[in-house]
């Protein structure tokens, strides 16, 4: 059970910058612990969180130098603060001296944190996490995004309380934009012109870890055959699909009414790399998911441990596999995995939960 009584403490929630699809989460979180929202970097305005009334949002004057970020930790939003809960940045310099100061300053202290490098991974030995580890186990407590990277580090952290929230997006809105269309599948294909028998989606921004060209090479692989292909997103290293008949690209699209009906369209979702909430969505969405393994050269966020292979998606070698997946799995057992995703994420993906087990690392 949560305690909804949180302590009357002044909190303090610093983050690189407040993306759209964090919103809910935060507005779902200040109705049980209050707290104030700071942010270090500002966004771009389609990718910035919608000011809301209900909480209370500022920036933390900053200054940079190179990669490096440096904030007054003497400042009153710090001081005034009796408990901070700050995303964990090798490069913000001012976290290293509040973790060692923060006992002077009286102030408790959570880290919030991917846990392991999505480019570095997680080498003990390594200077870099040496000294991640060092800080890591000056903290009160350590909230991780998923359970598999608080399983890696715990046996380095003996001092801090530790605990995972699963990192997600509002499903239940997912589903419920998804559950009210008032067309099928079918119908849906011929609103937006396209005849193949299987449809595969991409939904995220193009940045260069997630190896466009790899999803152009697909694309070739599988021009003469009865595949469609749905493109969201736009970013730098988005290539020009518009040379293949088999693209239909959507650029980016921020219509959640579109978005569910694009899903609903497709049978499977395929990013080659860096797999991050885009999982989350697909399956949400009733969409099995399918990338490449994770190796040097193709990254992958945390996220990516939820997908279980033969479950809920496909991790593949190369992608002769993936063409074999989209090719050869049956009607029958993609409407078996497309049940599976939706299963999967409402009992480990649920918004609510991410919430409550936020809070319960709180009471901690």
């Amino acid at each position: 059970m949560i305690n909804k009584s949180m302590p009357n403490t002044k909190s303090l929630i610093i983050q690189p910058f407040i993306p759209n699809y964090r919103e809910d989460f935060f507005l779902e979180l200040i109705k049980i612990f209050n707290f104030n929202l700071f942010y270090i970097n500002k966004p771009k305005d389609n990718e910035s969180f919608k000011l809301s009334s209900e909480l209370n949002i500022d920036n933390l004057n900053s200054i940079k130098i190179g990669k490096l970020v440096f904030f007054n930790i003497f400042s009153r939003k710090i001081l005034q603060s009796r408990l901070i809960i700050s995303s964990w940045s090798p490069q913000w310099i001012s976290l290293y001296l509040l973790l060692l100061l923060k006992n002077i300053f009286c102030i408790k202290f959570i880290i919030w944190t991917h846990g392991v490098s999505v480019r570095h991974g997680f080498q003990p030995r390594s200077l870099r996490d040496k000294i991640k580890l060092f800080f890591f186990n000056r903290a009160d407590s350590i909230c991780f995004y998923t359970e598999n990277e608080l399983k890696q580090l715990s046996p380095y952290l003996l001092k801090p309380k530790l605990f995972y929230i699963n990192n997600t997006l509002n499903v239940e809105k997912i589903q419920k934009t998804k559950s009210v269309l008032k067309n099928n599948s079918d119908q849906l294909k011929k609103k937006y012109g396209i005849t193949s028998s299987r449809v595969i989606i991409h939904c995220a921004r193009f940045i260069k870890d997630r190896r466009a060209e790899l999803l152009v090479e697909l694309i070739v692989k599988m021009i003469n055959e009865d595949v469609s292909f749905i493109i969201i997103g736009s970013g730098q290293y988005k290539p020009d699909f518009s040379v293949y008949s088999s693209v239909f690209d959507f650029g980016a699209l921020y219509d959640e009414k579109t978005k569910a009906e694009l899903f609903s369209i497709a049978d499977f979702s395929f990013q080659p790399a860096w797999s991050g909430l885009s999982v989350v969505e697909s399956m949400a969405n009733g969409v099995p998911y399918i990338t490449l393994k994770k190796s040097k050269d193709i990254l992958q966020c945390v996220e990516y441990n939820y997908i279980i292979h033969g479950f809920n998606g496909f991790i593949a070698r190369n992608l002769k596999e993936v063409w074999d997946r989209i090719n050869n799995t049956s009607n029958n057992e993609l409407k078996k995995m497309k049940h599976n995703c939706i299963g999967y994420v409402n009992k480990e993906l649920a918004l609510s939960d991410m919430v409550n087990r936020f809070v319960r690392g709180l009471n901690t």
